[in-house]
């Protein structure tokens, strides 16, 4: 029992995830029940709570606990049909309850068992028990004790004790005597009574008994102010102290544990400033945290409490989700999306307002980030982390969320609608509280990440001492340990626990003295080490969970407890009065046992009868009712003489703790447990079965998840969990192996998450397996089988994780080599993925004492070749030979970095280790296999002296020497080697089928046989010395093959190489690939060669990134041993693939960077020596790809990779980063070009349907004004046939009226056909608001199909964007190959690698790229000589940069040479007439002429200049992608080519513009501001010839101007647009006459022609079908000031407007309108449309047409009184006006004529005479 403030969650955080499964599968069982009436779940129902029960008494909860076993009576209750009606209600809410009190506590909240009171209490009352009392939840601290005594202590002696207690007794009496008799005198009787309490108090020593007596002086203190209390609960209580007081005079100190609690919660439920003890009472025992304040917290409904848990498990799940996005993993916005949407049901489901608005608002920006990919950007990703942080926040803390909760929800829901909108959040809009949030997060965050690490460390500490716990003799391992211990000192350092650091100090120490030579293994030692490392990683757990104190941590740990007392005191607690109780009990029921068998003792009877009494009393100060009550009735029984009824032996028995009824088990269970596994319990024996199918069942379906994505984690944790309840299930039982079957499962999934491994094919077959095994267990247990063999289960579990297998030798060790003194290390081999079952292999290897020969042996020599993962193998026992944070000692580094094929001979005789017997076992199988290749591969041989040597036998030669090697068998290594070696030369010698070479690999492979088989007798094998000489001898080429004066020939045996000392430096240049290379034949692996292809790319990319490393850090070492390992692996896998050519180059490559790691010093020749070999690996690849034969020989000029015919696509939606394999297919490009074109015609084709639906929507609209104005016509009809009936009756005589005049007959057929009229209307509008809706449904359905197509767009655009780094290692080739040409030196840098590019763009502008860099270096780097001269580095730079600006990316080369030569420039175009002799030209056109063909600057003609090609080619390839290109160049400073290119040839956002008649298209990322201007402010800026806008100069034009029509001028509007403009540097104000909108356009060739004009970026097809322009005004600018030679004058620019005449059409008529509009538009009119008088004028407030066309009969005001406010009006009194009516009488036209109309034209006109009117007045 622990105080609210100090209760540990740690406990309960380990078996929280048991717990919630428990009670959610009591919930499916509880409702299944109530369902189907089955018992049998309800049962289960029972079970899980049990579970829930047991596992809550382990934690300590004892308030939840008691309503626990409650409930798990109510159940069976319910069993028994001894339940109310209303039961399972009260189930329903106790379970719920206790699941959400147990997530209040994880989350923080206080441990208050009473908040459980209400569920305590329906579960009484459904019990038909009386109510409880609420101290039966009531857990306050017993071991805190009252302050230390004022007054020293007194000790009395036994006579003066006794009578003074007894005196205090009479005391308390006679006051409780005074309340008897009058109840409204209470504060008089508690004088005497708490002045006895006092007293008594005095009298006790120890703080433990004093406590007591003190509280209660605190309880007397409460009474006075309290409020109106119950007087016989009162009057109990005070009975019960009085008890107390009794039990003390006869000399016990046992006080009642449930007295002191409801004293304690009396003074809990007094006001603060009751008195100054009840304040002290309730500090010192914390009283207040333990009573909920309901008032301060508001309730939650159990469907509330349902959706809290499932809202934080969607958040948990939106917040991962939105991490991988803002990663950059795109295919994660549909989750996330997803969870979001979830988050917003479950904040509806919740009923809180404001709660519901955040959700709401989350999920709306997620669905806006999910409809567009551009919408996601860093102000989005802040307000969707802040959304999702106080979303977390406002769960956690759900019952205490304050007032200021509101208000945060408004900022925090009008910012994520801000950001939706586009518009910017003020920065005064901070959300409160954020920070506190934000700090809370990363705090969590943190520990959460220390944690994982502390504990990881602590996991490798305890794996290492297991190890050495049992085998102390392995004190390797523990010499390792320091840097985990140094890494977890650092992490608690870090957090500030340093009592913790100096316990992990401690720890550490004492480890390392295990590994000292004296010492000799001690258990206590072991318990002591393993007791701090539990405590350290209990305490880690803790930190998650609010932890701050390691010490007070520990002292809850060992059950300490904080005394406020004297220290010095010795306070032993005295047992509890109900202890004293229940031994009282077992006493009482074995004495009525023995009176039972003996009714005539009269002792028995006596002592019987005692006990009795006694038990009577003490159940009134326990205020135990039912003990009492049984205490009475035997004592009645007894005096009567009937003890022994019936009823009187039933109450004996119930002296004795009743256990809760189980569940019972079934007939069959039972005999099984009685047949086969006695030591199991039936009960649980069934419990665990049904819990195991279950389990099981999950193991299936999790096994199904990871089948289909083998990065799938949760999936492998949710496996690990199911293995730990097998475990823990398994073990409770009593099935040990099936538990320890379990937990090596676990231990193994443990280590695989800690580590965050990918998934392997063993760790996968070890799940499958283990499924399997356990569910024939289950099986077996079910029907009584035998159970299966776990053993090799448990084998492969421990060989995954490392553990080495004992099993007995069947060799003596003796009998093989001689014994070594040297300890033994065993370094398991990692497990490869692969399918089969071959055991792990084990290394044995030496720890020498004093000098040891070292085995040169590395990886590559004992690995099979047609291994898949030679190189995953090499590289990761290479780490653990040579750990990553040693240095790399010269004197190590042959043996580190040397393959099989090139070992050192070794002269001495080498000790070795005897191989561990399973190791032995392996190597003898797999050995004799490869013999039997041997000797089968040379019978063909013998038969065909000059067939090839198969690869089969080279291969088996090989792995016979490795695994030779692995087991410490060197001479067998040896000749097994050199055999290899033999047959390598054969192929290639001058005679492959000489007699002398096949008589002495016959006998090789014979004496390999003889010494194998000496094994099987137990005899060592011998060194081969003289056969191995011979062996180097044969098959080597002929003499002439190699040139005379060439480098000694790299011999074909494995020879020691004298390196040069270390202080020297490795300068002299050795050209790799002019080495007399051995030509091998290439036998390629058809199925290891695609995967050695795309592992070799990505491995020559690292190669080349180290090599620039390691010629910016000569002197530093880290990057020469990446390339020798990347080397390592490369040769590896070329051989194992087949590429024997490549294999023997990478090894002379290795063998160089060998040699700079042992000299230690290295110059810039030699990396350039190593950079050209890497380059010819590089071309050796492509050949071998392209299919071309592998000559390993230098090419010079050798032309760059073809093009890619193929492209990889990405099929999984999100990618994989931690080991996982992506799935790819590879696609024609031209299909994908294709897809992404037909994508784009689907585009225009919903263009071209949204235009009609626009167009239909327009129809709809004007039908509806219309229908509108139909009604209210045949409004005015009806009005006037009512009036002519009105009339007509009143001039009817009285006598002749026989009807009313409303009656039918009075009708005439005008009246009829107006209503029939109205019907028909009526009906029309219906249809018209059908069609409006049908209209609404279609367009829905087109918006949904444009983001389904817009998202297909983007997957494929997405397939078709590479990053530039992809073909950089093309460039970076380039340079080094066009430097070594011509002698100079320089160095290429990549800025922008990572900037995507289209596929398309990224191939065209390769060559042109090649040339630049070629031209760079021979035109613009110097001399190496007139470098130094002119005070710069001897090696030129290079920078290419790449920046991606909205949709164009600008690609800037730049170089520090010379410059461009003006004068040569000038010099080559006069003599080649492009340039006139003496003629003025700016720098940037005399600099274009580099780009004429032919025209080159080179004084000769060389192979990588002088043909004047290059530039050309640039400018070509560039103008054709619709680029451009600016030259910036400084005399001695180097120059600057900036390409302007287009990010993509496939879909772009534009703004459709009318300039003049012509529509065009400009590309939405130019531009910057669109203005809307009057006419004088653009006349200012037209006057002016620039636009400023935020301190940026615009030059403005007019756009036809630009396109070649000088003599085009604007039109007149009300209204101007000018189009701000920026590509680069470069700005440009744009004036056209009318916007179209934005749109989504497929970007079409525009053919080579075309492509060739600046300006044209390509062009669209609308939805109407009419093909428009996509333009580059800026690009347009450029080319007009280029051509005319200087920048276009503000001048040029017209000051007249255009006179494009304007008529306005004025009719109500919609048909007159469109046929008019169209008429006068093809004219060349600018048309402006009203419907009525009223309209007409209110357009002329801001239009002043040429001419007015108006009706005469119009609503709201007709023609007539339009021309007479015309006229009236001094600003339009001029303005033509033509009217056009149906009206023809002379009356009207003279009428009109008479009121100022210039024309009165009739309907149907004469479209001539029309225009020819209209014309006259322009």
């Amino acid at each position: 029992m622990n105080a609210a403030t100090e209760f540990d969650l740690g406990p309960l955080t380990w078996v929280k995830a048991e717990i919630d499964l428990a009670l959610g599968r009591a919930e499916q069982a509880l409702g299944e029940y109530q369902l189907g009436g089955d018992a049998t779940r309800l049962k289960f129902c029972r079970t899980h709570i049990h579970q829930v029960y047991g596992a809550l008494s382990i934690v300590g909860l004892d308030g939840v606990t008691q309503v626990t076993e409650s409930l798990e009576a109510l159940l069976l209750a319910i069993e028994e049909d001894r339940a109310s009606d209303k039961s399972g209600r009260a189930v329903e809410l106790a379970i719920a309850d206790i699941h959400s009190y147990l997530d209040d506590l994880i989350a923080g909240e206080p441990n208050q068992p009473l908040r459980l009171l209400p569920a305590h209490t329906a579960l009484a009352v459904a019990r038909g028990l009386p109510m409880p009392n609420p101290t039966d939840l009531f857990y306050p601290d017993p071991a805190l004790r009252p302050p230390k005594r004022k007054m020293p202590f007194v000790p009395l002696t036994g006579d003066a004790l006794k009578a003074l207690l007894k005196a205090e007794r009479t005391r308390y009496q006679k006051g409780l005597l005074i309340w008897f008799k009058t109840p409204d005198q209470l504060a008089t009787a508690l004088q005497p009574m708490r002045l006895a309490l006092a007293n008594i108090e005095v009298t006790q020593e120890m703080p433990a008994a004093r406590a007591f007596w003190w509280v209660a002086q605190g309880f007397l203190d409460t009474l006075p102010t309290a409020q109106p209390v119950d007087k016989a609960a009162l009057q109990q209580i005070f009975s019960r102290i009085e008890s107390q007081i009794r039990h003390l005079v006869n000399g016990s100190r046992n006080v009642a544990e449930r007295l002191m609690r409801d004293v304690l919660y009396a003074v809990a439920q007094a006001p603060v400033g009751t008195s100054p003890m009840v304040d002290e009472v309730q500090s010192v025992f914390k009283l207040r945290d333990l009573i909920p304040t309901p008032a301060a917290d508001q309730t939650t409904t159990p469907v509330q409490e349902n959706a809290l848990r499932r809202l934080r498990e969607a958040l948990a799940s939106a917040e991962d989700f939105w991490n991988r996005v803002c990663n950059g993993n795109a295919g994660s916005m549909a989750g996330f999306a997803q969870q979001a949407k979830t988050c917003a049901q479950l904040t509806e489901e919740i009923s809180q307002t404001d709660l519901k608005r955040l959700g709401q608002g989350f999920g709306a920006i997620a669905n806006w980030l999910a409809e567009d990919a551009s919408h996601h950007n860093d102000g989005a990703a802040m307000e969707v982390a802040t959304a999702i942080l106080l979303l977390q926040n406002a769960q956690e803390n759900f019952r205490r969320l304050g007032t200021d909760f509101a208000q945060q929800v408004d900022l925090m829901v009008a910012r994520l609608y801000a950001c939706i909108a586009g518009r910017p959040v003020a920065s005064d809009q901070g959300l409160p509280l954020l920070d506190e949030m934000s700090r809370r997060a990363q705090e969590k965050i943190l520990l959460g990440q220390v944690g994982r690490e502390i504990q990881n460390n602590l996991a490798q500490i305890e794996q290492a001492l297991d190890s050495f716990f049992r085998s102390p003799e392995k004190t390797h391992d523990i010499a390792a340990l320091d840097a985990p211990f140094k890494q977890v000192a650092g992490a608690l350092s870090m957090l500030g626990h340093f009592t913790a650091l100096a316990d992990v100090k401690e720890c550490s120490a004492r480890i390392q003295r295990f590994a000292q030579a004296d010492y000799q293994p001690a258990a206590e030692d072991f318990e002591i080490v393993a007791q701090q490392l539990s405590q350290l990683g209990f305490f880690v757990d803790a930190l998650k969970n609010g932890e701050t104190s390691y010490d007070a941590f520990l002292n809850r740990l060992q059950g300490a407890s904080v005394a406020l007392a004297d220290d010095a005191e010795d306070d032993a607690p005295a047992p509890t009065l109900e202890v004293q109780l229940v031994q009282q009990k077992q006493e009482t029921q074995a004495l009525y046992e023995a009176f039972k068998e003996a009714p005539e003792d009269s002792r028995l009877r006596n002592e019987l009868k005692q006990n009795l009494q006694s038990l009577q009393k003490d159940a009134e100060l326990v205020a135990d009712q039912g003990l009492g009550e049984t205490a009475k009735t035997m004592l009645n029984a007894l005096e009567t003489g009937d003890a022994f009824e019936p009823d009187v032996s039933a109450a004996a028995s119930s002296l004795t703790p009743q256990q809760l009824e189980a569940p019972q088990p079934s007939a069959a269970t039972l005999e099984l447990a009685k047949s086969s596994h006695e030591e199991i319990d039936a009960e649980l024996l069934s419990i665990f079965l049904e819990e195991a199918h279950e389990v099981l069942g999950t193991i299936g379906e999790q096994l199904e998840l990871l089948n289909a994505n083998p990065a799938d984690v949760e999936a492998l944790t949710t496996i690990r969990r199911a293995t730990h309840t097998l475990k823990g299930s398994g073990r409770m039982v009593g099935l040990t192996d099936l538990g320890n079957v379990g937990w090596a499962m676990e231990q193994t999934l443990n280590m695989w998450l800690t580590q965050e491994k990918a998934l392997t094919p063993d760790l996968q077959k070890m799940i499958v397996d283990g499924h399997a095994l356990f569910t024939r267990w289950v099986d077996a247990l079910e029907n009584g089988k035998a159970d299966p063999d776990p053993s090799a289960l448990v084998a492969l579990a421990d060989r995954l994780r490392g553990v080495e297998a004992e099993v007995p030798a069947p060799v003596p060790a003796a009998a093989i080599v001689e014994p070594v003194v040297a300890p033994v290390q065993v370094i398991e081999l990692p497990v490869a993925d692969v399918d089969d079952e071959s055991p792990a292999m084990v290394f044995e290897l030496i720890e020498p004492e004093e000098e040891v020969p070292v085995i040169e042996a590395t990886v590559s020599e004992i690995v099979d070749l047609d291994d898949a993962h030679l190189s995953a193998t090499a590289a990761a026992l290479e780490d653990l030979l040579v750990g990553e944070d040693q240095p790399l000692h010269p004197e190590s580094a042959s043996e580190l970095l040397r393959s099989t094929p090139e070992i050192a001979e070794i002269s001495e005789p080498l000790l070795v280790a005897p191989p561990s017997p399973t190791l032995y076992d392996i190597f003898c199988e797999e050995a004799r296999g490869h013999l039997h290749t041997l000797l089968d591969s040379y019978a063909e041989l013998e038969a065909n002296p000059g067939a090839a040597t198969t690869f089969e036998m080279t291969r088996a030669a090989h792995t016979l020497g490795g695994i030779a090697a692995t087991v410490g068998l060197m001479p067998l290594n040896h000749l097994a080697i050199t055999l290899e070696h033999a047959l390598l030369r054969r192929d290639n010698s001058g005679r492959p089928d000489s007699i002398e070479g096949l008589e002495t690999v016959r006998q090789a492979i014979f004496t390999l046989e003889s010494l194998f088989a000496a094994l099987a007798q137990q005899q060592a094998p011998e060194e081969q010395t003289q056969l191995i000489g011979a062996l180097n001898d044969i098959f080597h080429p002929e003499p002439e093959a190699v040139a005379p004066k060439a480098e000694p020939e790299v011999p074909a045996t494995a020879e020691v190489i004298s390196l040069p000392p270390r202080s020297a430096t490795i300068d002299q240049p050795i050209a790799v690939a002019a080495q007399a290379i051995l030509q091998l034949q290439d036998e390629f692996d058809e199925q290891l060669l695609p995967i050695f292809l795309e592992e070799a790319e990505e491995q020559l990319g690292e190669l080349t990134a180290q090599l620039r490393n390691w010629r910016t850090t000569l002197n530093q070492d880290g990057a020469p041993r990446a390339i020798a390992r990347l080397l390592h692996t490369f040769k590896g896998n070329a051989r194992m693939a087949g590429a024997m050519n490549l294999g023997e180059m990478t090894h002379l490559l290795e063998t160089r960077v060998e040699q700079a790691l042992q000299a230690g010093a290295v110059t810039p020749p030699f990396i350039d020596e190593i950079e050209n070999g890497c380059d010819l690996l590089a071309q050796g690849v492509e050949r071998i790809r392209s299919g071309e034969p592998t000559e390993v020989v230098a090419e010079p000029n050798a032309e760059a990779a073809p093009e890619k015919t193929a492209i990889a696509v990405d099929m999984g939606a999100e990618k994989e980063t931690e080991g996982g394999q992506q799935a790819t297919l590879r696609v024609r490009a031209d299909l994908l070009d294709r897809l992404v074109n037909e994508a784009g015609e689907l585009s225009i084709a919903r263009t071209r349907i949204e235009g009609e639906m626009r167009s239909f929507k327009t129809s709809l609209l004007d039908l509806t004004e219309n229908v509108i104005r139909l009604r209210r016509q045949l409004r005015e009809i009806e009005i006037q046939a009512e009036g002519q009936i009105q009339a007509r009756v009143a001039h009817t005589p009285e006598g002749e009226a026989e009807f009313d005049p409303l009656e039918l007959d009075r009708f005439t057929r005008f009246q009829e056909l107006t209503r029939f009229m109205a019907e028909s209307v009526n009906d029309v509008a219906t249809v018209q608001q059908h069609l409006l809706k049908n209209l609404d449904d279609a367009n829905a359905a087109l918006i949904a199909q444009a983001r389904l197509n817009r998202s297909l767009q983007q997957e494929l655009m997405g397939v078709r964007m590479l990053p530039f780094s992809s073909q950089t290692e093309r460039l970076y080739r380039i340079v080094r190959q066009t430097t070594k040409d011509v002698g100079k030196r320089a160095n290429l840098e990549i800025k922008g690698g990572q900037v995507e590019l289209d596929r398309s763009v990224l191939d065209k502008m390769l060559a042109p790229l090649e040339h630049m860099l070629r031209n760079a270096i021979t035109h613009g780097i110097e001399s190496r000589e007139d470098r130094l001269a002119a005070g710069k580095s001897e090696s030129g730079e290079i920078t290419i940069a790449l920046v991606q600006e909205g949709n164009e990316i600008i690609l800037t080369m730049a170089d520090n040479g010379r410059g461009l030569d003006r004068d040569r420039i000038r010099a080559r175009a006069e003599s080649a007439g492009l340039l006139a002799k003496g003629a003025a030209i700016e720098e940037a056109r005399l600099f274009d002429f580099i780009f004429e063909p032919g025209f080159s600057t080179a004084t000769e003609l060389t192979q990588v200049s002088g043909r004047g090609v290059g530039m050309d080619v640039v400018k070509t390839e560039v103008a054709q992608l619709g680029g451009r290109i600016e030259i910036l160049s400084e005399p001695g400073k180097g120059t600057t080519f900036r390409l302007y290119l287009p990010l993509t040839l496939a879909v772009t956002q534009t703004l459709l513009i009318r300039a003049a008649t012509q529509l065009f298209a400009v590309p939405s990322t130019m531009i910057e501001q669109v203005m809307e201007l009057k006419e004088k402010p653009l006349a200012a800026l037209r006057e002016k010839g620039e636009v400023e806008w935020q301190g940026q100069r615009y030059p403005f034009h007019y756009l036809p101007h630009l396109l070649g029509d000088a003599e085009a001028a604007p039109e007149a509007h009300r209204r101007y647009w000018v189009l701000l403009l920026r590509s680069g540097s470069q700005r440009v104000a744009i004036q056209v006459d009318e916007l179209k909108g934005n749109r989504e356009v497929v970007v079409k060739n525009v053919g080579t022609q075309l492509a060739r004009v600046v300006g044209i970026a390509g062009a669209t097809v609308l939805g109407d079908g009419a093909v428009v322009l996509i333009l580059n005004p800026v690009a347009l600018v450029a080319k007009v000031q280029a051509t005319s030679g200087h920048a276009i004058a503000p001048a040029a620019v017209p000051m007249m407007m255009s006179t494009v005449p304007t008529v306005m059409v004025v009719d109500d008529s919609l048909t007159v309108r469109k046929i008019t509009s169209r008429l006068l538009t093809r004219e060349g009119y600018q048309v402006v449309l009203a419907k009525d008088g009223v309209d007409a004028l209110e357009q002329l407030i801001e239009v002043m047409p040429d001419v007015v066309l108006s009706d005469v009969e119009m609503p709201r005001m007709d023609g007539f009184d339009l021309v007479r406010n015309i006229r009236a009006d001094n600003r339009l009194k001029q303005l033509p006006v033509i009217m056009i009516t149906s009206r023809t009488a002379d009356k009207h036209r003279n009428y009109a004529l008479e009121i100022g109309a210039n024309h009165y034209l009739g309907k149907p006109y004469d479209e001539d005479e029309l225009l020819r009117l209209i014309e006259s007045y322009i």
